[in-house]
């Protein structure tokens, strides 16, 4: 018996119709059928202005709106060189007036002994003849390089008029120094160390008078005498 299908108010439905009716409506429609008509066309909602208002409410006159302008691009900045900066010969003359104070200082200050006041000599007139292309040297290359160019900044800034009154003023500190440290200890020089510390307990005791509390020299707190 074939197989039968039924709706679902009994109605028989014939296989072979339901397959010719599938197969028809899945085929490709024939060449000389009409095509599908064109969508109703639809009222524009604002009759006055079929394109549209513009921001002050008039209608446009057609359709889309102003392009936007064109974006102005900036071509990229060059890295590694300061833009509108000192350039090379700016830094060059800044390092070359350092570098005569650093030349005439270690032409005329007092050295510690003779070996380290003739190499003074010797280096004062080397950088005397080769300070100028020292100076265009390390200008260029604090034009091009930050770290370098940092440190000539700060070498450079005010002139190099402040170097040789600087240097003036330090010297007698660093010679004396210099050469109280290379001398040996003298029956002489303990006799002197002793009295420098007697004067400074003497001031020290003078000023701790006011106090009600004075410490001895191994810290420890001690009552004033009444």
């Amino acid at each position: 018996m074939p197989e039968q299908l039924a709706t679902a108010d009994g109605r028989k439905v014939d296989l072979d119709d339901a397959d010719r009716a599938f197969a028809a409506a899945m085929a490709a429609p024939r060449g000389d059928e009409p095509e599908a008509p064109a969508p109703p066309k639809r009222e524009p909602v604002d009759p006055e202005a079929p394109f549209g208002r513009k921001v002050d409410g008039t209608p446009k006159r057609a359709p889309g709106g102003r392009p936007p302008k064109p974006r102005e691009i900036e071509a990229p900045k060059t890295a590694g060189k300061a833009q509108d900066g000192p350039k090379g010969q700016d830094y060059a003359k800044g390092i070359a007036e350092f570098l005569g104070g650093v030349q005439l200082a270690l032409a005329v200050l007092p050295c510690p002994n003779e070996a380290v006041r003739i190499h003074a000599r010797y280096q004062s007139a080397v950088i005397e003849k080769t300070g100028d292309g020292l100076a265009t040297g390390l200008g260029t290359v604090a034009e091009h390089s930050s770290v370098v160019r940092w440190g000539v900044e700060k070498l450079t800034q005010g002139g190099g008029a402040w170097i040789f009154p600087a240097v003036v003023a330090i010297a007698p500190f660093a010679v004396s120094t210099a050469l109280l440290w290379k001398a040996p200890v003298t029956a002489e020089m303990a006799g002197v160390a002793d009295r420098i510390e007697a004067e400074a307990m003497a001031r020290l005791k003078a000023e701790m008078e006011g106090f009600d509390v004075t410490q001895d020299m191994t810290g420890e707190p001690q009552a004033a005498a009444a």
